[in-house]
């Protein structure tokens, strides 16, 4: 049997990315605890992000695929199993939902436009100078504030751009749902504090899956408007700790 860990790569501390996908993997998957790894003769990490653009491969992806294909799947230590030191760590790229054979080739968007955007009111929490702080030029601006050139039709939002991924935190929560109701798995684990993963996450309670979410900074919890959304039934069956 194989133990399913979510791990929304983008919301993981830039410090332990640093270390490789594997040595990143492998750290988390020891924070799991024996009781619930000790059932397991395999854990999956899934690398949740945008790796795909046109249908090419990112930046992104092709840093981390070298690693993920020389050194996965390995063995980890585990403790608390009966008959066995160790399991099967296996870390991918999470390209597809799970139970689908079709991949998903735009989940990263370059240059996309800003919208909706305003600069908060000044002065500015932390400003140190706040009658001549350097960043008052920008007071008062949105993503609708045109060209002053009376012949030009360009906004700020055209100007300002980024770069966004697409479908991943969605990805997510139809994976959980995989899990729980076709899968029926006793055990999952979400490595992410993005509040955007609770719906599947109350999803998976509900079908009685046991949910451990490890958030990506020590000491993070859950909020409480979110934990108050359980009832004391569902509420067993969660569980929460950090990196």
């Amino acid at each position: 049997m194989s133990l399913t860990v979510l791990m929304d790569f983008d919301n993981i501390d830039r410090a332990l990315i640093g270390s490789g996908p594997i040595a990143m993997a492998r750290a988390i998957a020891l924070s799991i605890p024996a009781s619930v790894t000790r059932n397991y003769e395999t854990i999956t990490a899934r690398l949740y992000g945008g790796w795909r653009s046109n249908g090419l491969l990112t930046n992104a992806a092709q840093r981390l695929i070298p690693n993920i294909r020389s050194d996965s799947p390995s063995s980890l230590a585990v403790a608390g199993a009966e008959d066995r030191t160790s399991v099967r760590l296996n870390v991918e790229l999470a390209e597809r939902p799970l139970g689908s054979t079709r991949m998903l080739t735009e989940t990263f968007v370059k240059d996309r436009g800003l919208r909706n955007f305003r600069s908060r009111t000044h002065p500015w929490n932390r400003c140190e100078c706040q009658s001549d702080c350097g960043m008052k030029s920008f007071a008062g601006l949105n993503h609708k504030g045109n060209c002053p050139k009376l012949d030009c039709s360009v906004s700020l939002g055209d100007v300002l751009v980024r770069d966004e991924q697409k479908m991943v935190d969605t990805m997510m929560v139809a994976d959980l749902a995989y899990i729980s109701l076709v899968e029926r798995a006793k055990n999952v684990v979400v490595v992410s504090s993005d509040t955007d993963m609770w719906p599947g996450v109350m999803l998976a309670l509900r079908a009685g899956c046991y949910v451990l979410q490890i958030h990506t900074k020590a000491g993070w919890r859950t909020q409480t408007h979110l934990i108050n959304t359980l009832d004391a039934l569902t509420a067993r069956f969660y569980e929460q700790t950090s990196i």
